[in-house]
């Protein structure tokens, strides 16, 4: 007979998926587990001398498979020839350990490490993301402001959501929300109980580099960077006396990017440690996906001093071999975007 010690909840995070734990009276037992349509394994396991068989990182086993869907119904198979057990549940990836169930967290939040509001401006592309069960409207609560009569809200209605226990991404960029003869404050975004608050930056500082990178939902968030952003070529030169000319015979170009975050909000900063832990990263040019980067320094200290103000400085490459690229939009520019204009 089997019994089940330590189960899989119904619906899980890849990154809660510890173990499974059974007993069986029998000498052998066969487990079989399935994600979508495919059988990952099949393995005939002994218990050891309480009756017990532990099935363990079952994270490493399913998460490969969630590449592409992200979400994927699974289920397992047990027998011992004397009775079975059989279960199916959905595996949402994540790879953030979350102390609240994969549930909750879906029905409850956007699919972000982000737990405060975000500084944005106008011309700045915001995206969120969620799982739901049933169609829900996503609408957005604007504050405005005019000389006229100061603070006013309104309400808009950004997208209704039917696609359900999938990810949807909803477009939430400040510039869908202009009013004429306003200036954009802040905005609220609602999607059942979830909420994510965006606050505009009047300044409007000059941003660089932009990214758009993975996060631990393996959703795609943007970053715009208002520090300063520097370019330091590295060549390693290969010579050798060809012909009686001493020349380079192989020149390798490595174009590596130093830029700075900004300064950050707390929870901003807490945030930004998903940039630096993602493996998928991309320039990003208005609303044209560029160039795939890799970043391979970063330093993101932070402290609990009363006058702290985090900002983190990181260094970053082109994953591409060659980095000898014709930058033609930009043809001609006499400065980069990091010139100061302040005496134009």
């Amino acid at each position: 007979m089997i019994v089940l010690v330590k189960d899989i909840p119904a619906y899980a995070f890849s990154s809660g998926l510890n173990e499974l734990v059974f007993a069986t009276d029998q000498n052998k037992a066969v487990l079989s587990l399935t994600v979508g349509e495919k059988e990952i394994l099949s393995e005939t396991y002994i218990p050891d001398a309480s009756g017990r068989i532990t099935i363990n990182d079952l994270q490493g086993l399913i998460e490969p498979y969630l590449a592409t869907n992200l979400i994927e119904r699974c289920s397992y198979r047990i027998t011992d020839g004397s009775s079975e057990q059989n279960k199916n549940f959905t595996v949402q990836f994540c790879a953030a350990e979350s102390s609240m169930p994969a549930a909750d967290f879906m029905a409850g939040y956007f699919l972000s490490t982000l737990m405060g509001e975000k500084i944005t401006a106008i011309g700045r592309k915001e995206f969120v993301h969620l799982v739901t069960t049933e169609a829900c409207p996503v609408t957005a609560t604007c504050v405005y402001y005019r000389d006229e009569d100061g603070l006013s809200t309104r309400e808009v209605s950004l997208r209704q959501v039917t696609d359900t226990d999938k990810i949807v991404t909803v477009e939430v960029s400040p510039e869908l929300l202009v009013k004429p003869g306003f200036e954009l404050v802040r905005y609220i975004i609602h999607a059942g109980v979830r909420t994510q608050t965006f606050s505009l930056d009047p300044d409007a500082p000059d941003v660089a580099p932009v990214l758009l990178f993975t996060n631990s939902f393996g959703c795609q968030e943007t970053v715009y960077c208002t520090g300063t952003h520097a370019l330091e070529p590295e060549y390693v030169r290969s010579t050798a006396y060809t012909n009686g000319m001493f020349r380079n015979y192989r020149i390798d170009e490595t174009k590596v990017f130093k830029a700075n975050t900004g300064v950050l909000t707390h929870e901003m900063a807490l945030w930004l440690d998903d940039l630096f832990r993602s493996k998928e990263i991309y320039l990003l040019d208005g609303t044209t996906v560029g160039k795939e980067v890799t970043i391979t320094e970063s330093e993101s200290k932070r402290s609990n001093d009363l006058d702290h103000l985090p900002f983190f400085t990181f260094s970053y490459r082109y994953a591409q071999r060659n980095h000898n690229i014709l930058q033609l939009p930009r043809a001609g520019r006499v400065f980069d975007n990091t010139f100061d204009y302040t005496f134009e």
